[in-house]
């Protein structure tokens, strides 16, 4: 009978472990979707200005290519369709410094949810770690 006894708190223990094993696992998978969702709120924060600034961007270099093209063609000898080839290029520059600037920050965030997948990482070690 003892031998019955001790086989029914073995399992219950185990059963219990298994349990907290499971309950860690979700609380892990809880934290990882909340940081992702943080870090897809944090990706937002930098994508917006890198659309609205190449929007803007696009529309300025429009007009002021126009307007800058025929102040030099006035301002010069040069052909019209050569004061369009040295703003457009001056332009595309300026275009490409800011793109620079947006596609750095976007570099310089975190992997996605690094901090939980390591401490997953981490559960599952000692999990599967043999006594």
């Amino acid at each position: 009978m003892d031998n019955r006894i001790a086989n029914a708190s073995t399992g219950r223990l185990l059963s219990g472990i298994v349990s907290d094993a499971e309950k860690l696992i979700q609380q892990q998978f809880a934290l990882f979707k909340q940081e992702f969702k943080d870090e897809v709120r944090e990706a937002r924060h930098a994508f917006v200005p890198v659309f609205a600034g190449g929007f803007i961007l696009l529309l300025a270099a429009f007009m002021l290519c126009l307007t800058c093209v025929y102040i030099l063609n006035t301002a010069t000898t040069l052909p019209l369709w050569a004061c369009f080839a040295i703003v457009t290029a001056v332009l595309g520059a300026g275009g490409g410094v800011a793109l620079a600037v947006g596609l750095e920050k976007l570099r310089e965030m975190p992997p996605v949810a690094e901090k939980s997948v390591d401490e997953l990482k981490e559960n599952v070690r000692w999990l599967t770690k043999p006594n």
